[in-house]
């Protein structure tokens, strides 16, 4: 397993994350998190984990694979290319981009830290409070026998309020978690701040 590879995926992730919590350049957090999700998938598997996308062909066993990656995707691929992979010819990006919003990232994110926790079993406070915030915003997206309540306790009626509403609650949850000594010396979680340098100490 390339630890360089690993450092890099965790840098893009921890980058996106840390942009996404100030409210900064959505799109950069979207370039960052999807070049981090696509790294970081690979590496899930190779360490015995299932990767998100394993989980979507469960609940969905009707889509295919590439479905899974073009809903992924579209809005990453949309920003990273000029030209069709295939043809050279100019893409035309412009409808789907104007359907992009800071709340695309949500999924983004949820999905690369999601995968990240199964390739190295931690995640940074801030990951782990986002994916909470996730569950209590989308409890749809919730598992049957996980109970959406835990939750809800945490952000109550969160999707009932207004986007930067949340994302406040989301940063105080994070700021108070960073004060639970038994939270942060847990080995699940990650220590290492979101923003780190290169090459990694």
């Amino acid at each position: 397993m390339s630890n360089l590879k690993m450092a890099s995926a965790r840098r893009q992730l921890g980058t996106a994350l840390a942009l996404y919590l100030q409210d900064l350049d959505p799109v950069s957090v979207h370039y960052l998190a999807g070049g981090g999700c696509e790294l970081i998938e690979y590496y899930a598997k190779k360490a015995g984990a299932q990767p998100f996308t394993s989980h979507a062909i469960k609940t969905f066993p009707e889509m295919k694979i590439q479905e899974i990656r073009k809903l992924q995707r579209q809005f990453w691929n949309a920003f990273k290319h000029a030209t069709q992979q295939h043809s050279g010819e100019e893409r035309h990006d412009d409808d789907l981009l104007m359907q992009f919003s800071d709340e695309q990232n949500d999924h983004a994110l949820f999905i690369g830290w999601y995968d990240y926790a199964g390739a190295t079993n931690a995640m940074p406070i801030e990951a782990q409070v986002h994916q909470a915030w996730y569950l209590a915003l989308h409890p749809d997206k919730l598992a049957s026998q996980f109970p959406s309540d835990l939750y809800e306790r945490v952000f109550p009626k969160l999707n009932q309020r207004s986007r930067p509403e949340q994302k406040r609650m989301l940063n105080e949850v994070i700021a108070h978690s960073r004060t639970d000594n038994a939270v942060m010396s847990d080995p699940a979680t990650e220590t290492l701040a979101l923003i780190s340098n290169w090459p990694p100490i």
